[in-house]
């Protein structure tokens, strides 16, 4: 029960983590730093492959659960939208 609880948290996370940094790679998208936050949603994703299956020792199920996640992140982009902001330096 605990693992599959674990596996619940390690979702959630991975969806949330995700849909910020994609949200950071839209607003980045003409600029270098587009590389280091698509890079690391990809990073992000491999993580979470890869602890799902360490609690699971099941390949195809964290491939599946990965898959989920990354719909239901689409979903939520779709559904809620991106945020839409302008980079704005600290000094004036």
């Amino acid at each position: 029960m605990a693992k599959w609880f674990e596996i619940l948290i390690e979702s959630v996370n991975c969806v949330v983590i995700s849909y910020a940094l994609s949200n950071m790679a839209l607003a980045f998208q003409s600029h270098p730093l587009f590389i280091l936050f698509f890079a690391s949603e990809i990073w992000i994703m491999a993580r979470y492959r890869q602890k799902v299956f360490e609690k699971t020792q099941n390949s195809s199920l964290s491939v599946v659960l990965l898959i989920l996640c990354f719909i239901v992140q689409m979903a939520i982009v779709y559904l809620v939208g991106r945020i839409v902001g302008v980079v704005m330096p600290f000094r004036m």
